[in-house]
């Protein structure tokens, strides 16, 4: 485990903590072995195959999600918990717009390529995953609207923040970790992990998607 580079206030937590921290990644691990893909890297280092799509993709707006187009998918579990954490805001006063959910290999071609001509290649790559590493593909990642970092400071956005782990929904790309993401802060980005992932990401990888994932891959090849 210590090549994945954790932190070592992270490592010494498991230590001290070692009950705790088994027994939050014992239903983690349960979710990986059934899923793999839920955990599964899409990042500047490791990219998904260009045929890949996940089986279970199913269309939002059906479930009484609010959508900026009719055609926005993500996997079953997505989309469920997707459909509860928006159920949960609307009581509370906020509405959720699904954005941006599962992008193919294909339609990611496009959005690179659009942001190299508007930004430059490096730019666009503090922006925009390229073809193949983008989470989008993986059918568990949404933006919400505005996809702009103005949603941080809305009502919806507040909420979601405050409750997004509830729901099993985890921040990939924080404020003040491009140098670890690879990404610019963008806080309308969310991946669904599971309950019991996002709990175990918050109290033990200081809410931080990117060490979770990388734990969890360290162990699977172990």
């Amino acid at each position: 485990m210590d090549t994945i580079g954790l932190p070592m206030e992270l490592r010494d937590r498991f230590e001290s903590e070692r009950a705790r921290f088994l027994a939050l990644l014992e239903p983690v691990l349960a979710d990986l072995a059934a899923d793999p893909m839920r955990f599964a890297r899409a990042d500047k280092l490791v990219a998904l195959p260009e045929d890949y799509e996940a089986a279970d993709l199913v269309l939002l707006k059906p479930l009484g999600i609010a959508v900026s187009r009719d055609d926005h998918r993500l996997r079953a579990g997505a989309a469920a918990a997707l459909a509860a954490m928006a159920r949960a805001a609307t009581a509370e006063g906020h509405t959720l717009v699904a954005a941006s959910t599962y992008r193919s290999y294909a339609y990611q071609e496009t959005v690179y390529a659009r942001w190299v001509r508007e930004l430059g290649q490096e730019r666009a790559d503090r922006v925009s995953a390229r073809p193949g590493r983008s989470q989008h593909q993986l059918g568990t990642v949404l933006d919400f609207a505005p996809i702009d970092n103005a949603f941080a400071t809305t009502g919806a956005g507040l909420w979601v923040a405050a409750n997004a782990a509830r729901f099993g929904f985890s921040l990939s790309y924080p404020r003040g970790l491009e140098s670890l993401t690879g990404y610019d802060w963008e806080s309308w980005h969310w991946r669904w992990l599971g309950v019991p992932a996002a709990t175990l990401q918050r109290e033990c990888f200081g809410d931080v998607q990117h060490w979770l994932i990388l734990f969890l891959e360290a162990w699977t090849g172990d």
